[in-house]
């Protein structure tokens, strides 16, 4: 996985991507990210206050805590592709995310591109996404967690409905609470075994 920005044979655009490979193959990744709410809630920065479907695409009220800005406005839908589709933002600085699935051996290849336009003060400048690399890591993990541990009953109803529908700092901290508890009882193990 990396991100990158633009290679120097386009300056005209701004934009980065990052490509993340996945075990599972381009259409179930790209049948998965069609729904946009679950691509946004992967993203560990972005805090969705509400999202809606309206004709064409989406209403959006977020927070983006990596640069600390109101994400809030209409998301155009546009399919691309058999694997492929764009989010179009009306307003911003970012003007759209593509997002690309293609086969990779037994897997896929994920592409995630936002383009900007010019950004013309240091404001607009400080809106640039900068959580991009985070997304692409979070979605690996939840596609690598799905082929580990989706066959687990209630696996899926779990991620989908409890650990998606928290604030990305409620997953933080109980991702941390579960590390702490974890190395809490292996201690409280090694004493036990110790003392005997």
């Amino acid at each position: 996985m990396h991100a990158e920005p633009l290679p120097p044979d386009a300056p005209a655009e701004n934009a980065a991507w990052v490509d993340v490979d996945l075990p599972q193959s381009a259409g179930e990744i790209a049948d998965s990210l069609r729904n946009v709410e679950r691509l946004l809630r992967l993203n560990p920065y972005l805090e969705i206050r509400r999202f809606a479907a309206v004709a064409g695409g989406f209403e959006i009220d977020a927070l983006n805590e990596m640069n600390g800005l109101a994400v809030s406005g209409r998301l155009n839908f546009r399919e691309t592709g058999l694997r492929s589709f764009t989010l179009d933002y009306e307003s911003g600085l970012k003007r759209g995310t593509e997002v690309a699935v293609v086969p990779l051996g037994a897997g896929s290849r994920l592409r995630i591109r936002e383009a900007y336009r010019q950004p013309e003060n240091n404001a607009e400048l400080a809106q640039v996404d900068r959580s991009l690399t985070p997304w692409g890591q979070s979605i690996r993990r939840h596609f690598l967690g799905l082929a580990r541990w989706g066959r687990l009953p209630g696996y899926h109803r779990w991620r989908e409905r409890v650990w998606l529908a928290m604030r990305p700092r409620e997953r933080r901290a109980t991702r941390l609470i579960a590390w702490t508890t974890l190395i809490e009882f292996i201690v409280f193990v090694a004493a036990v075994l110790l003392y005997f």
